[in-house]
């Protein structure tokens, strides 16, 4: 057996070849450089709306921080409102009562005076009975 080249064959072979690449370009190579373009122009535009919802979200966190800041100071103006007033309750409170003890000092002060004065002179009405029982020891001894 010898090999010799048959030009019909290879005419047929040709042909075959050709007409599988036109095939192949059309059904194969033509959707997949489709489906890739459009994957790429996909990402381009998910890239870019990214980039767009990137200031999107700065701009939000400077107003989240801006609203927490002013959320601070009003809290902390609220919390020194409210100190004041809790301070101003408390020394007028302590207020009446310093007052209200203070009078009643003076008032047990003066019953005091008064007893004391009302024992001096119990003391000095029994004085002339204190003086005889006195007496009436020292005759005993």
């Amino acid at each position: 057996m010898s090999i010799t080249l048959n030009p019909y064959l290879m005419l047929l072979v040709f042909v075959t070849f050709i007409l599988l690449i036109y095939l192949l370009n059309q059904w194969l190579f033509k959707p997949v450089m489709s489906f890739m373009s459009n994957r790429d122009s996909s990402i381009e535009r998910d890239l870019s709306s990214t980039q767009n919802h990137r200031g999107d979200v700065q701009r939000i966190d400077e107003e989240i921080a801006q609203i927490l800041s002013n959320a601070r100071k009003e809290a902390a103006q609220i919390l020194e409102v409210a100190t004041k007033e809790a301070k101003a309750t408390y020394e007028e409170k302590i207020n009446a009562k310093k007052s209200e003890n203070e009078s009643k000092l003076t008032e047990y002060k003066k019953e005091l005076q008064e007893q004391q004065t009302q024992l001096y002179n119990d003391l000095i009405e029994q004085l002339p009975v204190f003086k005889l029982a006195l007496d009436s020891k020292l005759k005993q001894i």
